[in-house]
């Protein structure tokens, strides 16, 4: 896989910056940073998941991903398999192949899909992890501190993103209840 430009990581991170801020709905904003986090890193998968408070499982919200196998349903649990334990641990773990990793819960999926490498990070706002973003290669690959870094910025850009969100939701249904009582 070859590397990509810092050129390109601040090309994506300063689109993904302006997507962020703009009016676009959180749906589309996270498919296109999945999307543009793929291009950028060279993966075949890019897929975030996104903490339930309630039930403290993370379940995928975005993936560029088209294969019906891997679009498919699935929950983890905070602590469970790598996208579980990177939420619980808060750091981003790299995988050089997930076939022969024993924390790697989903083999059989790996195997269809050819994933060989993954790189895993936490999407955190002020310390509390709200979801996770995931990379995945077809071959082996070494992830650079430049992959990591860029992948966990982008991380917590989502965050802040997601935050901002679940804010401007509540604003509205408190502003709502309010205009109902008076």
């Amino acid at each position: 896989m070859p590397k990509s430009s810092y050129k390109s990581y601040i090309d994506a991170l300063s689109k993904i910056s302006r997507a962020i801020t703009s009016d676009l709905y959180l749906e589309d904003v996270l498919k296109l940073i999945v999307t543009m986090t793929a291009n950028v890193i060279r993966a075949k998968i890019c897929s975030l998941w996104l903490l339930d408070l309630q039930t403290q499982e993370l379940k995928i919200r975005a993936t560029q991903a088209m294969s019906k196998e891997y679009l498919k349903e699935r929950s983890l649990k905070v602590g469970e398999g790598i996208v579980g334990l990177v939420a619980k641990e808060k750091k981003p773990i790299v995988i050089h192949n997930v076939l022969k990793d024993s924390r790697y819960k989903e083999k059989q999926l790996a195997k269809k899909e050819k994933l060989v490498s993954m790189l895993s990070v936490p999407m955190l706002v002020k310390d509390k992890a709200v979801g996770v973003i995931n990379c995945y290669t077809t071959s082996l690959y070494k992830f650079t501190k430049g992959d990591i870094d860029l992948l966990s910025t982008v991380a917590n850009q989502a965050a802040v993103a997601i935050e901002n969100t679940e804010l401007l939701v509540k604003t509205k249904n408190f502003a709502s209840a309010l205009r109902r009582r008076s």
